[in-house]
């Protein structure tokens, strides 16, 4: 059964009113035929020329581009797994020539010297002197002199605390190692504010066991994280914790090119999971909480945002919630993988429908309504912005609103008269048609009355009633 629910509270504008009255609906639906993302980068519609100009612009960014294009860079992304994606789906239809000058770009770059870390795990390569030289941060993110070697210590330190946690705590399986080597390369550049980091990969392992290719990889990382959201050692730590995680995924679980979001949401959860003390995560929430109407699987190419859904099932569940899903994965599209592994989970299983429906009230007791659910699941939701929902007011007899809600997003609708307000929050866990990917979406219609009103509305303490009837024929079903 597809379990959608309709949350209302009273007294959104009267703050002092804090009385919730709870309800649910069953709504069926399917998205649209293609689907849409939330931000569009570009690159996919590049020319490889084009594509080649902007990869060699940002590995070399202080030299003009050798064809003389003048290329945008990107400005404080996460990561640079969509530059790794979008150089393997273009490489077989670029020259030979364009092929070996891409693989130069990425591969790992020379540095002066190079250091292993405490556990002899990670092989840090940084140079000591010159454009890519690291260095640590003061307490003004001034550049301190002299501490390239004490930076490459840090990398070192904080990517075996990384490898404990995400491997040893969680227990994900480790990434194989790149042929004849027996530790992970992590490379300092000088990324200029860009991308925090880069992991990168091109040649797929040959029978992985997997449904989609495994790459082994190597990483590049900032060297100083001085124009970013999060600076110097707390940004290495989110960004050590979110690429190693994508280390993980590629080298033994797959790589899902068409659903990025759900690589995104999963290291950026882990940046949470293994530094919980650093708010890096917070940058990404408004564009979600004013986007709630997205599929989930439409965040692609990114899905940084969509990181409260896991903090929510390792809140519900365990922490071993999430490499189940990802173990799914190795056979199964994501949601198929979130499905299974909520519905298997030991000793009790859940139901994802009901678990979205749950997820996405929660989301609107965040910002200034955080106290009025208690407890809360986030442990920042004072931090995190507002929701806003659409706001109908109820004028004379009745409010109307109509909408139309695609698998695994949620409105959020509120009717008021003067102090007093009911929002609503209609949410679409169609997990089916969420795996199909496919179908045009399902059309609703609420309605709230002050009085005329017959049987066919649900009333409510207030002396206001609801209906709420949805495009699908017998899917609605209220209590």
């Amino acid at each position: 059964m597809i379990i959608n629910r309709i949350w209302m509270t009273a007294g959104e504008r009267g703050r002092t009113r804090r009385f919730p009255i709870f309800l649910r609906a069953l709504v069926t639906g399917m998205l649209l035929s293609g689907g849409l993302t939330a931000q569009h980068h570009g690159l996919e519609e590049m020319s490889n020329q084009e594509y080649l100009s902007f990869v060699r612009a940002l590995r070399n960014p202080p030299a003009p581009a050798v064809t003389g294009e003048t290329v945008a860079l990107p400005q404080g992304r996460k990561c640079g797994l969509e530059l790794s994606i979008e150089a393997v789906r273009r490489l077989p239809t670029m020259s030979p020539d364009m092929v070996a000058e891409l693989h130069a770009l990425l591969s790992p770059q020379a540095r002066q010297q190079s250091i292993v870390s405490p556990s002899g795990t990670f092989r840090i390569h940084f140079d000591t002197s010159g454009y890519h030289a690291p260095a640590l941060l003061n307490e003004r993110f001034e550049r301190i002199p002299n501490t390239a070697r004490a930076y490459a210590d840090s990398v070192a330190a904080v990517f075996d605390e990384v490898y404990h946690i995400e491997v040893e705590v969680f227990g994900f399986d480790p990434p194989p190692f790149r042929a004849g080597e027996s530790e992970y390369q992590i490379t300092i550049s000088e990324f200029l504010g860009t991308y925090y980091g880069q992991t990168h990969f091109s040649v797929p392992i040959p029978n992985s066991g997997t449904v989609r290719n495994c790459y082994t990889t190597h990483m590049e990382i900032d060297n100083d994280f001085q124009r970013y959201e999060t600076k110097g050692m707390d940004g290495l730590r989110v960004t050590a914790a979110h690429e190693y995680h994508h280390m993980v995924q590629l080298g033994t679980y797959g790589l899902w090119d068409a659903d990025r979001w759900m690589h995104e949401m999963t290291s950026t959860y882990f940046e949470q999971a293994v530094y919980p003390a650093i708010k890096d995560y917070l940058q990404y929430l408004p564009d979600f909480m004013r986007r709630t109407n997205l599929s989930m699987y439409a965040w692609s190419p990114d899905g940084y945002e969509l990181v409260l859904w896991p903090l929510y099932l390792v809140r519900k569940y365990t922490l071993s919630i999430m490499k189940e899903i990802w173990e799914g994965m190795r056979r199964h599209e994501p949601v198929t993988a979130m499905r299974d592994a909520i519905r298997d989970h030991q000793p009790a299983g859940g139901d994802m429908e009901a678990d979205f429906c749950s997820w996405t009230a929660l989301n609107y007791f965040t910002g200034y309504r955080a106290d009025r659910r208690i407890p809360n699941v986030y442990v920042d939701a004072a931090l995190f912005p507002g929701i806003k929902p659409t706001s109908v007011e109820l004028v004379a007899e009745s409010a109307n609103m109509t909408g139309i809600l695609q698998p695994l997003s949620a409105a959020y609708a509120r009717v008021y008269r003067g102090l007093d307000s009911l929002t609503f929050v209609i949410s679409n866990s169609d997990i089916p048609s969420a795996i199909a990917r496919s179908g045009s979406g399902v059309s609703y219609d609420l309605e709230v009355r002050s009085r005329g009103y017959d049987g066919s509305y649900t009333p409510l303490s207030n002396g206001w009633a609801y209906k709420f009837t949805a495009s699908e024929p017998n899917a609605l079903c209220v209590a």
